[in-house]
């Protein structure tokens, strides 16, 4: 079992925020029933910032890599969560 600390730790790595943090931007940012757009959008973003023009001739930095890595981990989280809340709605 994982300690409270060790799993902040985690959300952090993944994230680039709480699970608890991602959850609130999630409730005020997205419109109720577009969390999978929202998640869409976070994907589009990890996206963006890959693409060689954004990048030193192509090349995608640790930082920006570590960036992308983070909105992809939070889209798969609010994808998630929306289909665990449909599953429970089933």
């Amino acid at each position: 079992m994982k300690t409270d600390k060790e799993i902040l730790a985690w959300e952090l790595q993944a994230y680039g925020m709480t699970k608890a943090q991602l959850d609130t931007m999630v409730k005020q940012q997205a419109f109720p029933g577009q969390e999978m757009m929202f998640a869409a959008g976070m994907l589009s973003d990890a996206q963006q910032i890959m693409d060689p023009e954004f990048n030193d001739e192509g090349w995608v930095s640790p930082k920006t890599a570590n960036e992308a890595r983070q909105f992809i981990n939070c889209a798969k989280a609010i994808m998630f969560d929306y289909l665990n809340k449909q599953r429970k709605a089933a």
